[in-house]
């Protein structure tokens, strides 16, 4: 159990660098990594354009760190999965964040399935996602409170606390066009134990979204072409697929960037591609305005990674549900990173991408 909570500071660790440059794909040695540096370059031609104002090389845009307290250790100082005794789970938390990253929202998984939650005891509604205003440089104290969604006696699940860097913001195609460095992620997080069967619980219909339709799962060969488009400038290096992974989104057929226009009614039509490492296993929840879609076969949808496959999700989202301005991505959760302890498996996030309507504008 040690190893895994170390693993997931190491992680976390990266994921504030990631919060910081939100322009590659590529996973570098988080071992090396002092938060207090990050920057962020406003150099080549695949970074994306940066909300905040900049100078022409670079600008700090602060640190954000997170992470559960009060965990129990056994004798030899080695922390302990939490343990689920039945009822509602409260799990004490604390984020701290500096410079322009105090706008901040919580999204939280077990299993890899998206959990609805309240804050502390204060009546605050179920919902997949919290947003905070932080002050600079204080800890801010908070309790996750909820019941799980999955969970059987005996039963050992990874849990996920992921936060999204300014997910208030979304572009007005006015004075901005794109997302930007905005809601990239951090992940931290560890296991729960189930002493007892988690009790049966209607979700709240506040906190659902419908609107994913005609959901479809299927796997293809990777391709040359695929390297090729995927690397850019250079096809990526067939080998490479053994230690990392990739991801593509389609929205009527095409990668898109930044935003796309929609029409106010009909289907648009998504395609989530996921390859890369063999043997990792993923559940995709397909977000919009930060809560999941919902289908009739649910919120969250399985991937296994197999040598030189793909996994692709297909699916509509109904046009008529959606306002004039929409943020929608895939996320992805790994449920058996710890088998791969050697490699960097993290918790994967597409780039927001704004759906907005000719009306909006």
């Amino acid at each position: 159990m040690k190893k895994i909570w170390r693993y997931i500071y190491i992680t976390s660790i990266f994921g504030m660098l990631l919060l910081a440059t939100a322009c590659s794909s590529d996973k570098p040695d988080p071992i090396h990594i002092n938060p207090s540096d990050i920057v962020v370059s406003n150099s080549g031609d695949n970074l994306p354009q940066n909300p905040f104002e900049m100078d022409e090389k670079n600008v700090v845009l602060g640190s954000i760190n997170h992470y559960a307290v009060n965990l129990q250790a056994d004798e030899a100082g080695r922390v302990l999965p939490i343990q689920y005794n039945g009822g509602e789970l409260k799990i004490d938390y604390s984020v701290n964040a500096s410079g322009k990253a105090r706008n901040v929202g919580f999204l939280l998984f077990i299993d890899g399935l998206p959990q609805p939650y309240k804050l502390d005891s204060s009546g605050t509604a179920y919902e997949y996602m919290h947003i905070f205003e932080l002050e600079e440089n204080k800890a801010t104290p908070f309790t996750f409170t909820f019941t799980p969604i999955t969970g059987k006696k005996g039963e050992l699940l990874p849990i996920k606390f992921v936060s999204v860097y300014n997910p208030s913001f979304i572009p007005d195609m006015k004075v901005t066009a794109s997302y930007g460095g905005y809601q990239t992620i951090l992940e931290a997080g560890g296991e729960v134990f189930f002493n007892k069967d988690t009790e049966q619980w209607a979700v709240p219909l506040s906190s659902k979204q419908a609107g994913l339709l005609n959901v479809r799962q299927s796997t293809e060969r990777v391709t040359q072409e695929l390297l090729v488009s995927h690397g850019r400038s250079e096809k990526i290096a067939i080998e490479t697929l053994d230690s990392k992974v990739f991801s593509e989104l389609y929205v009527d057929g095409l990668i898109r960037h930044d935003n796309l226009k929609v029409e106010n009614s009909g289907l648009l039509q998504i395609t989530f591609k996921l390859f890369g490492h063999p043997g990792v296993s993923y559940r995709n929840t397909i977000y919009l305005n930060h809560k999941p879609l919902e289908s009739q076969d649910g919120v969250s949808f399985p991937m296994a990674l197999t040598k030189g496959n793909l996994e692709v999700l297909s699916a509509e989202i109904n046009l008529d549900q959606l306002g004039d301005f929409s943020t929608f991505y895939v996320v992805s959760v790994p449920l058996n990173a710890e088998d791969f302890y050697d490699d960097v498996i993290i918790l994967e996030k597409t780039p927001s991408l704004l759906l907005y309507k000719g009306a909006g504008i």
